[in-house]
């Protein structure tokens, strides 16, 4: 995770672009394309756990409750510009990492995007097969497909996290879990002070007996 030291998405160094070495990392690894375009789709309270870099600079970027993706120019279909797609962890079905004889992909699954029986990633053409244009594929080199296990399996995790229901508030301890981590939510800035209070009440109102809460500013 990127701590509040980390450079700015105008500070971040292009050295991972000029280079071409490196797949995972921070926002340094993204090209000024794809840099401005994340500025774009995030605010100030998110942040980035890792980046992962793939072929042509199609990027994803891995936040608190969601994840971009990100694909620039001609062969994603934008000749000057970028498609970026959000992916919230909770409707995140699946993320699968496919291989070809030289080059690969990284898929992610959603409701809205589900698997294809075939996809092209050889010789790039319009076609809704196309891993370069589909906005949900990250296509990379095979072999580089090492390099990206461990943040793929950091993302899985997360993604699972984020699924776990919050604990039904009948007693005291489930209820205290709940209040801490919609402070902690409000905090992040992932719940506006409104989303909040609304939430607070719901939870205190649901809670058999009541229960009398003290010693926590955040809770309060």
């Amino acid at each position: 995770m990127l701590n509040p030291t980390t450079p700015t998405l105008h500070e971040a160094p292009a050295t991972a672009e000029r280079s071409g070495k490196q797949v995972v990392g921070g926002l340094e690894i993204l090209s000024r394309r794809v840099r401005r375009e994340v500025e774009r789709h995030i605010s100030a309270h998110e942040n980035v756990f890792f980046c992962l870099r793939g072929s042509l600079n199609h990027s994803l970027v891995a936040l608190d409750e969601r994840l971009i993706i990100v694909k620039p120019g001609f062969h994603a279909g934008t000749m000057w510009g970028a498609l970026t797609t959000t992916f919230y962890y909770q409707d995140v079905t699946g993320i699968q990492l496919h291989t070809f004889l030289m080059s690969g992909w990284i898929e992610v699954s959603s409701p809205s995007f589900q698997g294809r029986e075939r996809k092209r990633n050889r010789h790039p053409r319009t076609s809704d097969r196309d891993v370069y244009k589909l906005p949900n594929c990250v296509p990379l080199a095979k072999r580089r497909v090492n390099e990206y296990y461990g943040a793929l399996a950091q993302l899985r995790e997360r993604i699972e996290l984020n699924k776990r229901p919050l604990p039904a508030p009948g007693r005291g301890s489930p209820l205290i879990a709940s209040l801490e981590r919609i402070a902690s939510l409000r905090r992040s800035g992932a719940l506006s002070e409104d989303e909040y209070a609304r939430l607070k009440g719901v939870l205190l109102e649901s809670a058999d007996g009541g229960i009398t809460l003290s010693g926590d500013p955040d809770l309060d």
